[in-house]
């Protein structure tokens, strides 16, 4: 058993210090990194692979009925986002910094500042909304939540029926703010008056803990999704978002085909109100 691909060991080796090791894989199939003395395993998925969805997700149920948290890392994802996934890791493996929500303060926020502190600090970078909040400790941003607007439900809802969305919510880097998204949620609340609130956890990193602890609902899981990496700049693209219409993008380097990949989709959660 050994690493095979400079990226994996690039991650063993910025994981090493928090414990972690190469984990037994009887199917040789997986590279599989476990942390000593705690509950979380990374799958190491290189962009070029034959896995398909739902081998990864009997893997992820596997572990989950042994009491482990099974995260699916790919290689895209660590290329551009490292910093990011370190700080998640950092944070599953309970290192963080704890600040109490009752400590911090609460403000709106535009969506420069959500971006700034969402490119730092989510995986997935920032995304639109409409409504942002922060916490502040001592007149710094330690947590972001962003909503989209109010939305006229129809079908099956009474007149007049209005849900929201969570679009993203990011605490600081290296601290963890205990009670933070459920002040930044009853905050929202308080504001607009939603009858729902809906979110959905991405199953490569979330088993929809923190949605639990809210008082979120688990009402779906979505299907895996077909994603498509931009080989240079390494932006991910839903099918229906690509650029162009021919699946090729131009760059200074000429035209790149896209590299086809996949999540293991979305727990969906609604709040109800």
């Amino acid at each position: 058993m050994g690493i095979k691909l400079l990226w994996q060991e690039a991650v063993l080796n910025a994981f090493e210090a928090f414990g972690a090791r190469l984990s037994d894989d009887d199917s040789g199939k997986y590279t599989l990194l476990s942390f000593a003395g705690k509950d979380l395993v990374i799958n190491l998925v290189s962009l070029n692979n034959d896995y398909e969805p739902g081998e990864l997700i009997r893997l992820q149920d596997y572990y989950r009925q042994e009491g482990v948290k099974l995260i699916q890392l790919w290689e895209d994802i660590w290329a551009a986002r490292n910093a990011q996934v370190i700080g998640r890791v950092k944070s599953l493996l309970g290192l963080n910094k704890r600040i109490h929500a009752r400590k911090t303060k609460i403000t709106a926020i535009s969506q420069a500042q959500a971006a700034a502190f969402l490119e730092g600090n989510h995986i997935q970078s920032s995304a639109s909304s409409k409504h942002r909040f922060a916490l502040l400790a001592n007149d710094e941003i330690v947590a972001v939540a962003c909503f989209s607007g109010l939305m006229l439900m129809k079908h099956n809802k009474p007149i007049g029926y209005r849900s929201a969305e969570v679009i993203r919510f990011a605490s600081l880097s290296g601290f963890t703010v205990t009670g933070g998204f459920t002040k930044l949620l009853k905050h929202f609340i308080a504001q607009l008056a939603p009858d729902d609130i809906m979110s959905y956890a991405d199953r490569d990193w979330s088993d929809g803990r923190v949605y639990e602890q809210a008082g979120f609902k688990q009402v779906a899981i979505t299907l895996p999704s077909e994603i498509h990496v931009h080989p240079l700049s390494l932006i991910r693209y839903f099918p229906h978002r690509l650029p162009g219409q021919s699946g090729l993008i131009s760059t200074d380097a000429g035209n790149c085909d896209f590299l086809k990949v996949f999540n293991t989709g979305n727990l969906k959660y609604i709040y109800y109100l």
